[in-house]
């Protein structure tokens, strides 16, 4: 694995990105008065905010700030962030307002949006589109028996599109489909593992890149990531993401670097047993144009690091899983320009 404090091997210029599922990153802090957050006990930090919803803890909110200083990336694509406000607030007191913020409120019950992060002397202008509007022509199976039909659902969260842009330039230098697919949570009961409604969510997706590649011709690269909460990979891909590989170019840049099957995993779950499960369920796809641009050795999936520097043991349970900055590694990909 690359190690991502160190100068890209490449001579041209590089542009790095990252998925990451930063695991309910909300940050209100509406009471806040100045006070140095790198002092600030966790109760009195839980105090800034007069929110129902809690504070992401502050150690895993540094934590999450230590990860990115250490990958150093020009564009974050980020999911689980609670809104707007909490995004601006972690750029600006843990991130130094290095990045620019965008994001839009998708159709999350929980407040938990997918948005970007980009370096701020990266891009000349960028245009956000949401798409949480756009039907994903599903119904569950009883509301489709129904005498009245129903209205189609809509995706989880979103599929929120971002263009930027070369200065001067009307088409885009680069065009990311960013998304949080629909988790197996099932409390109703009506879809085991949530598979019916993910995969008519990736349906709407290729939908999306198909369009989106017919608008803009096919030398505009673009990027689809996201978390899938599923097994999305070439290998062992489960049956509703089998047209990710059967009906587009899209290529998942951990198989384009040619990372080990063991060095793929971005998730690791621990059942109340103590048994570990090791799965990839974050994702960066990238289209034809952009996959001969990979650089290999600066792709990976970033593991977390113990105090030496070195890599952190696995959580044996839910109690030290629980102390990571997130519940996901992020997926890390480096391409030339």
């Amino acid at each position: 694995m690359a190690d991502a404090t160190e100068k890209d091997p490449a001579s041209e210029k590089t542009l790095r990105l990252v998925q990451y599922n930063v695991e309910n990153l909300f940050l209100f802090l509406d009471l806040y008065k100045g006070q140095d957050l790198r002092k600030v006990t966790e109760q009195e930090w839980q105090k800034l905010s007069s929110s129902n919803t809690q504070n992401k803890p502050l150690h895993k909110v540094w934590a999450l700030a230590k990860v990115i200083e250490d990958i150093q990336p020009d564009i974050l694509m980020l999911n689980e962030v609670g809104g707007i406000e909490s995004l601006e607030n972690f750029n600006k007191h843990f991130l130094g307002s290095r990045y620019k913020v965008l994001l839009k409120e998708g159709n999350s019950h929980r407040g938990i949006d997918v948005g970007y992060m980009v370096r701020a002397n990266l891009i000349d202008k960028s245009i956000l589109i949401t798409h949480r509007d756009r039907p994903i022509h599903f119904l569950y199976p009883h509301e489709s028996q129904t005498p009245s039909g129903g209205k189609s659902h809509y995706f989880s969260r979103d599929a929120a599109e971002l263009r930027l842009f070369r200065p001067g330039e009307n088409s885009p230098r680069l065009v990311i489909l960013l998304t949080h697919l629909k988790s197996k949570l099932d409390p109703d009961g009506v879809d085991p593992e949530g598979k019916l409604r993910r995969a008519a969510e990736l349906r709407t997706l290729i939908e999306l890149y198909k369009e989106l590649r017919h608008e803009i011709g096919p030398d505009v690269p673009v990027v689809i990531g996201g978390d899938f909460n599923g097994i999305a990979s070439k290998t062992s891909t489960e049956p509703e993401f089998l047209s990710l590989h059967s009906d587009t170019d899209l290529i998942e840049v951990l198989e384009l670097a040619n990372t080990a099957p063991e060095e793929r995993f971005t998730q690791v779950q621990v059942n109340p047993a103590g048994r570990q499960m090791f799965l990839q369920i974050d994702y960066i796809f990238l289209s034809k144009t952009l996959q001969s641009c990979l650089v290999e050795n600066g792709t990976y999936v970033y593991y977390y690091k113990n105090e030496l520097g070195h890599r952190q043991q696995w959580p044996k349970n839910l109690e030290e899983r629980s102390k990571l900055p997130s519940d996901h590694y992020p997926v890390v990909t480096t391409i030339k320009l």
